[in-house]
């Protein structure tokens, strides 16, 4: 899979995350990804379209007015990719910078975000 296959999904999964309308954000869901799709967080795995809204739905909540964009360019790996992102403000300031693994199914869709906020800790 080359880059332009990521981009191509990247696109209506980071309009996902800017989308407060739940029925539109999750026919921009299905664009982007498979239904059975999961992103892994720290405490908790979001399956399926509805578990992947609502973890939108928290992040509206917990950064007002904020946007997930790619903030990076693509280190593509098979059918895997790691990507930057970061969480920008209202008046485009960056509030968080963080990496994620995307892996592309078979169908080019993505099947499953890695995503890393997290500093690696010193040894």
């Amino acid at each position: 899979m080359d880059e332009s296959q990521f981009l191509r999904v990247l696109k209506p999964y980071y309009e996902a995350f800017a989308e407060y309308d739940v029925s539109h954000r999750l026919a921009l869901l299905r664009v982007a990804m498979t239904p059975e799709a999961e992103i892994w967080g720290p405490k908790r795995v979001f399956a399926g379209y509805a578990e992947i809204s609502e973890k939108i739905s928290g992040f509206h909540k917990n950064w007002p007015g904020c946007s997930l964009v790619l903030d990076t360019g693509l280190n593509v790996f098979l059918n895997s990719a790691r990507i930057g992102g970061a969480i920008v403000g209202p008046g485009g300031a960056v509030r968080a910078r963080g990496e994620a693994v995307v892996e592309l199914a078979a169908d080019g869709r993505i099947q499953r975000v890695l995503p890393f906020w997290e500093s690696l800790p010193p040894l």
